[in-house]
Protein backbone atom coordinates (compact mmCIF):
# COMPACT_ATOMS: atom_id res chain seq x y z
CA UNK A 1 0.00 0.00 0.00
CA UNK A 2 1.21 3.48 -0.81
CA UNK A 3 0.28 6.65 1.02
CA UNK A 4 0.11 10.24 -0.16
CA UNK A 5 -0.44 13.25 2.08
CA UNK A 6 -3.07 15.73 0.91
CA UNK A 7 -4.25 18.95 2.49
CA UNK A 8 -7.99 19.42 3.03
CA UNK A 9 -8.07 21.83 0.09
CA UNK A 10 -6.35 19.28 -2.17
CA UNK A 11 -8.82 16.56 -1.15
CA UNK A 12 -11.70 18.90 -1.90
CA UNK A 13 -10.25 19.69 -5.33
CA UNK A 14 -9.78 15.98 -6.04
CA UNK A 15 -13.41 15.22 -5.18
CA UNK A 16 -14.49 18.11 -7.45
CA UNK A 17 -12.42 16.68 -10.30
CA UNK A 18 -13.98 13.25 -9.80
CA UNK A 19 -17.43 14.90 -9.84
CA UNK A 20 -16.57 16.59 -13.15
CA UNK A 21 -15.43 13.24 -14.58
CA UNK A 22 -18.74 11.63 -13.60
CA UNK A 23 -20.72 14.46 -15.19
CA UNK A 24 -18.59 14.21 -18.34
CA UNK A 25 -18.43 10.43 -18.75
CA UNK A 26 -21.59 9.34 -16.95
CA UNK A 27 -22.18 5.87 -15.56
CA UNK A 28 -19.01 4.51 -17.15
CA UNK A 29 -16.88 6.10 -14.44
CA UNK A 30 -19.46 6.42 -11.66
CA UNK A 31 -18.74 3.10 -9.93
CA UNK A 32 -14.98 3.69 -9.74
CA UNK A 33 -15.58 7.29 -8.69
CA UNK A 34 -17.82 6.26 -5.78
CA UNK A 35 -15.13 3.89 -4.48
CA UNK A 36 -12.47 6.59 -4.67
CA UNK A 37 -14.62 9.32 -3.11
CA UNK A 38 -15.59 7.01 -0.24
CA UNK A 39 -11.89 6.31 0.43
CA UNK A 40 -11.15 10.04 0.35
CA UNK A 41 -13.98 10.81 2.78
CA UNK A 42 -12.87 8.03 5.14
CA UNK A 43 -9.28 9.29 5.13
CA UNK A 44 -10.39 12.89 5.70
CA UNK A 45 -12.16 11.92 8.92
CA UNK A 46 -15.69 12.52 10.07
CA UNK A 47 -17.54 15.60 8.96
CA UNK A 48 -18.05 18.20 11.67
CA UNK A 49 -21.37 17.96 13.48
CA UNK A 50 -23.42 21.13 13.44
CA UNK A 51 -26.22 21.57 15.95
CA UNK A 52 -28.99 23.51 14.20
CA UNK A 53 -31.52 23.23 17.00
CA UNK A 54 -32.71 26.62 18.27
CA UNK A 55 -31.63 27.73 21.71
CA UNK A 56 -33.98 29.76 23.87
CA UNK A 57 -33.38 31.51 27.17
CA UNK A 58 -35.18 30.08 30.20
CA UNK A 59 -36.38 33.51 31.27
CA UNK A 60 -35.88 37.13 30.39
CA UNK A 61 -35.52 39.75 33.06
CA UNK A 62 -36.19 43.43 32.45
CA UNK A 63 -33.21 45.72 32.81
CA UNK A 64 -33.85 48.41 35.38
CA UNK A 65 -32.56 51.84 34.49
CA UNK A 66 -31.23 54.05 37.28
CA UNK A 67 -33.64 56.77 38.35
CA UNK A 68 -33.24 60.11 36.66
CA UNK A 69 -31.83 58.76 33.40
CA UNK A 70 -34.05 58.47 30.34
Amino acid sequence: MKTIDFSDEELSALVQLIDIAIKSQGLGVAEAAVVLVNKIKAAAGPEPVVDNSPQFADSVEAVEEPEGEE
